[in-house]
């Protein structure tokens, strides 16, 4: 292990801001686990990418692990990891960096006191969090089970309760004729009827990166709820024109017009966007 040692201090110091950019690079995608959905444009080559960086990185913190910043480093990279823990949408994205923070926390050159502190802390950060993050999404968000309804679902389960033939139209045509808002269907799996329900967010609020983009969540609203799972809606987008006085058209927007079954009435919906961001959409409150 001690070959692996660079004694270069200059060299050591350049390896330390790569070890600080990668303390960076896990913290901003743990605040974007939070604040946006991460969805991979693809999987295979993000994961690749990723995975290989996080070796990279490990082996320059190895190679400069007595270094004092890099123990500095080594003893916080935890912190954000535990953030990716709770919100990231998939295993692969925190396993890395969580494997990467439990390695250097054992090998960096700090004392046993300091490790002794932040591993006490560590301890009840992830235990106690972690419960603290269940109970809150239990008491909060209940029991129920919510699955967007696309072509991602396999679940016989749901499929069979929907026309998925019907669903697939719908969502090709989600976004609003001016681009500015989407809706998507969510079936809701409680203990009794479960529900269906329509939901609206802004479709010009997402940020496109080359390997992934942040789906914004934190404006949507739910615009219609059915008491009862398994009934397809119909969805339509209607144009809405403001006037003058001299029947000019001043403005156009789009609403949302709905019905559940065949024979129910159909009933238009305003768009409503919320001002403000929602950050507890994690904890989906009906």
């Amino acid at each position: 292990m001690d070959k692996l040692t660079i004694s270069n201090k200059y060299v050591r110091f350049g390896i330390f801001c790569f070890n600080l950019l990668y303390l960076f690079l896990i913290s901003v995608l743990a605040m974007w686990t939070f604040l946006y959905t991460i969805e991979l444009k693809n999987e295979t080559t993000f994961y690749v990418v990723y995975i290989a960086l996080n070796v990279i990185f490990f082996i320059l913190m190895m190679m400069t692990r007595n270094q004092f910043f890099t123990r500095i480093v080594s003893l916080l990279l935890l912190i954000p990891v535990f953030v990716l823990v709770l919100f990231s949408s998939a295993p692969a994205l925190f396993i890395p960096p969580f494997v990467v923070g439990v390695l250097m926390f054992f090998i960096c050159g700090a004392g046993d006191t300091p490790k002794i502190i932040w591993g006490s802390f560590y301890l009840i950060l992830f235990i106690v969090g972690i419960i603290v993050f269940y109970i809150m999404s239990t008491l909060f968000g209940g029991s129920a089970v919510e699955t967007i309804l696309d072509s991602s679902v396999t679940d016989t389960a749901i499929t069979e309760e929907y026309d998925m033939d019907k669903i697939a139209e719908l969502n090709a045509n989600s976004v609003s004729p001016d681009g500015k808002y989407r809706y998507y269907i969510i079936d809701v799996q409680d203990n009794d009827r479960g529900k269906v329900i329509i939901v609206v967010e802004p479709n010009d609020m997402d940020i496109n990166y080359r390997f992934f983009t942040l789906v914004e969540e934190g404006y949507s609203i739910r615009i219609a709820k059915y008491s009862t799972r398994g009934v397809t809606p119909d969805i339509e987008w209607v144009v809405n024109e403001d006037y003058d006085e001299s029947g000019e058209t001043t403005a156009v927007s789009y609403k949302l017009r709905y019905r559940f079954g065949e024979n129910a009435e159909w009933k238009t919906s305003t768009i409503n966007i919320p001002t403000s961001k929602n950050y507890l959409t994690f904890l989906n409150v009906d």
